[in-house]
């Protein structure tokens, strides 16, 4: 053992890289492996400049209770008019699967007695066809908020079938 122990320091001191590797300095104390982690200090964060904002009345404290129940209900709705445009987004896919040749089938699965797994499956298919046909059409959101729900959505479209 003593031997090979020699040959290797030997064959190292020969043949040594000076690439480092890593920067993590390794040392053993007692055969046990110790890291020395290097720390480096903090930066300091620059503050940013308080100003006030300029009011109407300097020293009052009068709100226009008119115009924040205004901008409320502005932003609702802006907000209604979003979700009423992605349930119309939905509404058309359902429509697509219902009029597609695999939707027909889709149907007739649903109907009957097959596994849910299969149903999942062919609903998976289906979707992926109209992302890759109307992606433009539809937009980028609308798929990236159901490609981890599809199961979820082939649910509601199950739910859709019943109405």
């Amino acid at each position: 053992m003593f031997f090979w122990r020699k040959f290797n320091t030997l064959y190292n001191m020969m043949h040594r890289s000076e690439d480092i590797k890593d920067p993590i300095e390794v040392y053993f104390d007692d055969q046990i492996g110790i890291i020395e982690v290097e720390t480096y200090s903090p930066k300091e964060k620059k503050k940013k400049s308080f100003t006030m904002a300029d009011g109407t009345e300097p020293y009052g404290h009068q709100f226009d209770i008119l115009a924040i129940i205004a901008a409320r209900n502005e932003q609702e709705a802006i907000t209604g008019s979003l979700i009423q445009d992605f349930e119309t987004k939905i509404k058309d896919f359902f429509d697509y699967v219902q009029n597609a040749n695999e939707g027909e089938r889709l149907i007739v699965k649903i109907n009957s007695h097959v596994s849910e797994a299969e149903i999942y499956d062919d609903f998976a298919k289906i979707y992926r066809r109209y992302k890759a046909l109307n992606r433009q059409k539809v937009g980028d959101y609308f798929f990236k908020e159901f490609d981890d729900l599809v199961d979820k959505l082939c649910d509601d479209f199950e739910k859709y079938l019943l109405e």
